[in-house]
C-alpha cells in the first residue's frame, strides 16, 4: 500500500497574551474553533524500519492471552502484565509500571458511552512529567538515572480498516511548534483500577502542536489484534525532549462505509533505569 493523504487538526497559534490552553474543565468544542485542518501525506510505515531511538515508533508482534479487552478486571490482572514484560525486553529498564489503560470504541463513542479516536495532534506528556509522577518516586523509594514513558497502542476490531493510528517521526519535530497545555482530570474517564489517580484525576501537561511542514507522519495499515505499536511520548535523557505526535484520522482511500468500527486499547508505561 503506497501512502494517503489526510487531514490533521493542529492547534492554532497563540495569540498575543492568550492564556495557556487547558482541556478537562469543560466539555469540548466539537466544532475545534482552537484548531485548524491541515492535509498530509502519511506514509506506509510497513515499508520502512523505525526505532524507538530515532523515529520514536515501532511496530511489535505480540499475541495477548486477554479475552475481553473491555474487562478491567481481565485487562489489569492480565494485560499489565503482559505489557510490563514487552516493555522490559524492548527498553531493558530496571522497573516497569503500567499505570492506566484506555479502551476505545468508535461505535460507542458515537453513542456517548466510551471514548472514540482522538482526532488531535498531540503528545501525551512535556518535560514536565518528572513533578506529575514524583508521587510514584516517593512511594517505590526511587531515584532513577533515567524515566522513559511508551504508549502501547493494539487494535481489536475486526478488519482494521477504520480511523488508523497515525504517529509523526519525532527527527521532524521542533520545540517552536509545540505548545504545553494542561490537561485537567486526567484519568477520570479511563477504565482504571489500578492507576495513581484518584477519583476526580490529575493534572498533567501535554504538548499540542502548531502546523509544520516538516512534519512526517506514519501509520501501519491493517492493523490487527496480534500487533502493538510501541511509541515514546517521555524521556529524562533527552534535552530537549522531542515528543512523538500522534493521531487517529480518517483514511478516505482505504476506509470503506462498511468497515468494522475502531476498537483499541492502549497502555502507559513508566520506566526507570538504574
Amino acid at each position: 500500500m503506497e501512502s494517503v493523504t489526510a487531514e490533521f487538526f493542529y492547534r492554532k497559534p497563540l495569540k498575543d497574551g492568550e492564556a495557556k490552553p487547558a482541556f478537562g474543565l469543560s466539555e469540548p468544542d466539537p466544532d475545534r474553533p482552537d484548531h485548524k485542518g491541515f492535509f498530509k501525506e502519511v506514509k506506509n510505515a510497513r515499508e520502512e524500519q523505525h526505532s524507538l531511538s530515532e523515529s520514536g515508533f515501532i511496530l511489535l508482534d505480540h499475541k495477548s492471552s486477554v479475552e475481553n479487552f473491555y474487562s478491567d478486571k481481565e485487562v489489569t490482572e492480565v494485560y499489565y502484565d503482559e505489557m510490563a514484560n514487552l516493555v522490559k525486553k524492548q527498553t531493558g529498564a530496571s522497573q516497569v509500571f503500567i499505570v492506566s489503560h484506555i479502551t476505545r470504541n468508535e461505535a460507542e463513542a458515537a453513542e456517548g458511552k466510551r471514548l472514540g479516536a482522538h482526532r488531535l495532534v498531540h503528545n501525551d506528556f512535556t518535560p514536565n512529567f518528572k513533578q506529575t509522577i514524583q508521587p510514584l518516586l516517593d512511594e517505590s523509594n526511587s531515584n532513577p538515572n533515567r524515566i522513559t514513558v511508551f504508549n502501547l497502542w493494539r487494535r481489536f476490531d475486526e478488519d482494521g480498516v477504520d480511523a488508523p493510528f497515525a504517529l509523526c517521526d519525532s527527527r521532524t519535530v521542533s520545540e517552536k511548534e509545540l505548545i504545553p497545555t494542561d490537561l485537567f482530570n486526567y484519568g477520570k474517564e479511563e477504565e482504571k483500577s489500578d492507576t495513581h489517580a484518584d477519583e476526580n484525576g490529575f493534572t498533567v501537561e501535554i504538548y499540542q502542536s502548531m502546523n509544520s511542514d516538516e512534519h512526517q507522519w506514519y501509520f501501519y495499515p491493517k492493523m490487527h489484534r496480534d500487533e502493538v505499536v510501541m511509541f515514546k511520548t517521555y524521556d529524562s535523557n533527552e534535552k530537549p525532549f522531542m515528543p512523538t505526535l500522534h493521531s487517529a484520522f480518517d483514511d478516505a482511500v482505504n476506509g470503506r462505509e462498511d468497515a468494522s468500527p475502531r476498537e483499541s486499547i492502549e497502555v502507559r508505561a513508566i520506566c526507570f533505569y538504574d
